[in-house]
């Protein structure tokens, strides 16, 4: 049977976004039906959205992502800029990452998806990413391809920036773990001990 979310996002989007937004929904909800998180992956994902706002901040305002996908094949090249944003949702969405944000505080609510055509991420749109920075994935945030790096380094912002994408990276490491641990030991605990 189908949603009314689902049913609502085809009449707003094509099916393509939606069927994309169906399932990253979904798998919020499996993400939300896992068992409590542990303590160490809660703060581990506060972490993880704190720095996300920061790297963001740290980033500012860049031209490099206004014009890297001109003239490049669709989905990258629809519009001028986010020639990285072009890639398919459910490899940036991974389990993990949906966990790290479902235990940050990341709901379906916060989806917000752009009125745009659907080119690549279904939050892509032609003026950037509709996601706020604390719901976005970890890769998104971090990734600076080589003209990026370029205008930050003119800048003088790269290292810094690159300090916080490596502290993003560890952190979010550390949470993948976390998490395997805790699912690890919830199997382990449901059979029986041995005489």
């Amino acid at each position: 049977m189908l949603s009314i979310s689902y049913l609502v996002d085809r009449l707003r989007y094509e099916k393509s976004r939606a069927d994309e937004l169906r399932a990253l929904r979904a798998a919020l909800r499996e993400a939300l039906g896992e068992s409590e998180v542990s303590f160490e992956e809660s703060v581990l994902a506060r972490d993880l959205r704190e720095l996300r706002r920061r790297i963001i901040l740290a980033l500012g305002h860049v031209e490099a992502c206004r014009s890297c996908a001109r003239g490049h094949p669709l989905p990258h090249g629809r519009w001028d800029g986010g020639h990285c944003c072009g890639g398919v949702t459910s490899r940036l969405f991974t389990a993990d990452e949906v966990a790290s944000l479902k235990a940050a505080g990341t709901r379906s609510r916060h989806l917000r998806v752009p009125a745009n055509d659907h080119a690549g991420c279904v939050f892509r749109g032609a003026k950037g990413c509709s996601l706020d920075a604390e719901h976005r994935p970890n890769l998104c945030v971090r990734y600076t391809c080589p003209a990026l790096r370029q205008e930050l380094r003119a800048r003088g912002d790269l290292v810094q920036i690159d300090c916080l994408g490596d502290e993003l990276l560890r952190t979010f490491r550390k949470f993948v773990e976390a998490r395997e641990r805790r699912r690890n030991d919830e199997v382990f605990a449901d059979l029986p001990s041995q005489p």
